[in-house]
């Protein structure tokens, strides 16, 4: 009866570990990117990648919200975007927050893409590129991600 119990002990155990690593709790993560200058109309800049430090903690989630930020010159306009591979955001100024990006995956790198909005405008360098995507794990009830329906 006692090995019975042990057995039973031992494979309740086992299985609350394995739920446990299942199970992943929501986070963010923050990325910075070095400054970039802008210098075109018609060709965009684009930033270096912003990605996470822990790409493990964000493997299998999906994002929920994403806070961006960069710094202009005074008096500078630019068309701003930020890029998800294969999908990008129009930005509404150089600070703000998207759930634009909902649903995709959460350890993809994103950047940054600025276009001058006027050809006489002289080029730009922008500073302070920064994001914080929120990310959270997959609903187990649910079927497609979040802002994907």
């Amino acid at each position: 009866m006692s090995r019975c119990r042990a057995g039973i002990g031992l494979g309740l155990a086992l299985s609350a570990v394995l739920l446990v690593a299942q199970v992943q709790a929501a986070g963010s993560w923050v990325a910075t990117a070095p400054s970039v200058r802008v210098a075109m109309v018609d060709r965009p800049a684009h930033s270096a990648p912003l990605t996470t430090s822990s790409p493990a903690l964000a493997q299998g989630q999906w994002i929920g919200r994403v806070s961006w930020q960069y710094r202009l010159p005074p008096g500078g306009e630019v068309q701003a975007w930020l890029c998800h591979p294969g999908h990008c955001v129009a930005l509404s100024g150089p600070r703000g927050q998207t759930e634009a990006l909902a649903g995709l995956p959460a350890d993809a790198p994103l950047h940054f893409r600025f276009a001058l909005r006027d050809q006489r405008q002289r080029a730009l360098t922008l500073q302070g590129l920064q994001v914080i995507v929120n990310h959270e794990p997959p609903d187990m009830n649910r079927t497609t991600p979040p802002g994907r329906e």
